[in-house]
């Protein structure tokens, strides 16, 4: 069967060089038309048979040419059945000499390429005689077409007669052939021999030698058309080393040996794909089938609609074709799917990319469509039913669960809100939602292999008013320029669903009075625009959730505003904590730093004002007082307690006083001994004393003066009736200046007259 498919293939390779060549690309035997009987010869036996001239037909086999190698020794035999063998000649001809006669040559030009063989058979060289080649043909000139012409008259059954046989021949001179070599699985190597110049042979042998000892494999491809692979399995796990050598159809050629190199046999077996996932993306339509890897392989997709009927357009077609690039563990590959609310399956084949075997996958894989809708306050999750058949041939994929995941924003579980076994379970209810807050949902189906829907992000939606923020106080800013109103949440129980900076604030004069929104922002505000100094002012806040629902007002509270009036301070009495006020404390401050210095007064409750009159001079001529409001709760050790809130600061000034004695006896009995000035907030003092005449008779100063408590005759400056000259001044009346620098510096100048007595 093979002998006749090589000839059919010899006969049409035949036709269409014939058919595309110039007509005088090659020689053409003569037809003998007075020829009895066809002549018959061999070529090295059984290689090639002649048999008769054509008969004049372009496309017969003796008109296309056999390949033989330059050098090479043929075998020239007469196989025509003869009874007497009388004489048969040869003649080897070149095909342009051939074609200048005008019938066959049965008188050659040249008489050096006549072979006479009283046998019927010969050896010809197919090279140029001489001395080296004495076997070799005169009329050998160079490789190329040449024309083999056989005579005789030998006796057959038919009695005697004239018969002629002919065979075109292209002798060439053998270049080293060219093939690439390709490692399949299975132990399978594949060399290609493609058309290129040096392929010019008609038959080629390839040899799979062995390192690690014996087991060559030999394959001899026959003539076959060119491009064309020999596909051979090793039958051990050796290495090989492949050579390759091109010969001509009788067999005989002589050509060099290419080495194409030693390659690795890849015993590896080419196995079906395991599915192990698919999963959507965050792009519609768009899943990520997961398979075990394998590697030097391609895959190829097949997808099928499951409301179509059960098959895959019998795997004509694939969707996606991609080789394997991992070569361990598995590969995730990409798929789109016409439409991401209908269901799909998938089946995938290894196909090994050299050899062209397949693989198909035992199992399908389906996608899981799912969808989410947002009500008031619950998202409801729902999905397509799981695929329950499978095309013939396809083991089936039994349903195990369906589960629906809560998923975080960066694609990783956050947990499982839902798992049934129930195949007609399609709907899930996710409730006690955050209003506003976008949810990331995943709905898998476990069928041993897993199907992942589509990450599914939506908003919850609420018609819910929020409750009051529940804690809110009113106090002033570190510089006590302004009031500071901030909200607190209980910590156990913060919204979620707050909008990010959506507080806001509304403020009235009064507590009754009419609010008006001030400020949206962030939980704590400063109001620019108040003067805390001046007046109390009061305020609300609400707060937004994220579904654009604005909150019940909180608590209203009002700012503590203080003022004095003379020595005493009052402050207003509404609350500036929504708990309520417990007790104020009356603080003497640092006006720079706000810093206590000390408490004046503390819990009072239901008192609303204070007397600076009684503070002691140590206290200072000059007080910064503010008030501090504690919360009910404020001794508790609950966190969620408000602060104390602060007054504005203010400023009680207690002026300087001073006085002096109109009459003073310096007569040493320790009683009025001297003139001098008692008083409070005296810081540096200056006294001069005048005659009747206006001139100063006595000047004294004294800084860093004592408190009035401590000020007697021994610890301030007085006249004692000496004058600065010494002497003792007569009694009588005399006039008097006393500059006093307070404790704030301001200067006070007294004048008046005053009586000393002995």
């Amino acid at each position: 069967m093979n002998r006749i498919i090589r000839n059919l293939t010899t006969i049409l390779i035949g036709i269409v060089i014939w058919t595309w060549l110039p007509g005088q690309m090659y020689a053409q035997c003569k037809h003998d038309a007075g020829d009895p009987v066809a002549g018959q010869f061999s070529i090295n036996g059984t290689k090639v048979q002649v048999n008769g001239d054509g008969g004049n037909v372009a496309t017969a086999l003796n008109n296309i040419p056999i390949k033989i190698c330059e050098g090479e020794i043929i075998k020239l035999k007469s196989t025509l059945p003869v009874t007497a063998m009388v004489g048969v000649d040869y003649w080897i001809v070149p095909y342009n000499s051939y074609n200048a006669l005008a019938t066959p040559p049965s008188n050659p030009i040249s008489a050096a390429g006549r072979y006479t063989t009283a046998g019927g058979d010969i050896d010809i060289k197919m090279i140029a005689k001489d001395a080296t080649n004495p076997d070799g043909f005169s009329a050998y000139a160079t490789p190329g077409l040449y024309v083999i012409t056989q005579y005789d008259n030998s006796t057959t059954s038919s009695g005697p007669g004239f018969h002629h046989a002919c065979q075109v021949i292209e002798i060439i001179a053998p270049p080293t052939p060219v093939a690439t070599v390709s490692v399949c699985s299975g132990s399978e190597i594949q060399v290609t021999i493609p058309v290129n110049a040096n392929n010019i042979f008609d038959n080629y042998e390839v040899i799979f030698y062995p390192l690690g000892g014996p087991g060559n494999v030999t394959t001899l491809t026959g003539k076959q058309t060119l491009p064309y692979t020999v596909k051979e399995v090793m039958p051990d796990a050796q290495d090989r080393i492949i050579k390759i050598r091109g010969m001509s159809t009788t067999g005989g050629c002589n050509a060099p040996q290419a080495d194409l190199l030693r390659h690795a046999v890849n015993s590896a077996t080419l196995f079906k794909p395991n599915l192990i996932s698919i999963a959507g993306t965050t792009t519609k339509a768009e899943y990520n089938l997961e398979l075990v890897a394998q590697n030097g392989i391609l895959w190829k997709f097949y997808r099928r609609d499951v409301t179509d009927p059960l098959n895959y357009g019998g795997y004509l077609t694939d969707v996606l074709s991609k080789s394997s690039t991992v070569t361990s563990g598995s590969e995730i590959v990409k798929l789109t799917v016409p439409d991401a609310d209908k269901m799909y399956c998938f089946q995938v084949a290894s196909v090994d990319v050299v050899c062209a075997t397949k693989e198909m996958s035992n199992q399908e894989i389906c996608t899981t469509p799912a969808k989410a809708n947002a009500l008031n306050n619950k998202n409801v999750i729902s999905w397509a039913r799981a695929n329950g058949g499978a095309p013939a041939g396809v083991n089936p994929t039994p349903f195990i669960n369906y589960e629906v995941d809560l998923m975080n924003a960066d694609g990783t579980l956050d947990k499982t809100l839902f798992a049934s076994t129930n195949i007609t379970d399609l709907t899930f209810e996710h409730l006690s939602l955050v209003c506003g807050n976008d949810y990331i949902y995943r709905v898998r189906t476990n069928y041993g292999s897993l199907s992942y829907s589509q990450m599914i992000k939506i908003k919850a939606i609420s018609d819910v008013v929020p409750s009051k923020i529940p804690k809110f106080f009113a106090t002033m800013t570190n510089d006590n320029k302004n009031a500071y109103v901030q909200g607190q949440f209980n910590s156990t129980n913060t919204p979620t669903d707050i909008k990010p900076d959506f507080y806001k604030y509304y403020r009235a004069n009064s507590l009754n009075g009419t609010y008006t929104l001030q400020n949206t922002g962030n939980f704590i505000f400063k109001d620019p625009s108040s003067e805390v100094d001046k007046q109390s002012y009061c305020y609300y806040m609400t707060w937004t959730n994220l579904c654009e629902k604005e909150s019940v007002p909180s608590d209203k509270v009002c700012t503590v505003f203080l003022k004095a009036s003379g020595a005493t301070v009052g402050w207003t009495k509404e609350t500036s904590l929504s708990a309520g006020t417990d007790s104020y404390i009356v603080k003497k401050v640092d006006p720079t730093t706000g810093n206590t210095i000390k408490d004046l007064a503390t819990n009072l409750i239901g008192v609303y004002g204070y007397n600076t009159t009684p503070l002691p001079e140590t206290e200072g001529q000059e007080i910064f007082i503010q008030i501090e409001s504690r919360p009910i709760g404020w001794n508790t050790a609950n966190p969620d307690r408000l602060p104390s809130t602060l007054s504005n600061i203010i400023r009680i000034f207690r002026p300087s006083l001073a006085m002096s004695p109109q009459i003073f006896t310096p007569n040493g009995d320790g009683q009025n001994d001297k003139f001098m000035v008692r008083g409070k907030f005296i810081k540096n003092l200056k006294m001069t004393i005048y005659d009747r005449w206006g001139n100063a008779i006595f000047y004294d100063e004294m800084n860093g003066y004592p408190i009035e408590s401590s000020q007697d005759e021994t610890t301030v400056i007085g006249w004692d009736g000496t004058m600065n000259n010494g002497n003792k001044a007569l009694e009588g009346s005399y006039a008097y200046k006393i500059e006093v620098e307070d404790t704030v510096g301001q200067v006070t100048v007294k004048e008046g007259a005053l009586l000393l007595a002995y």
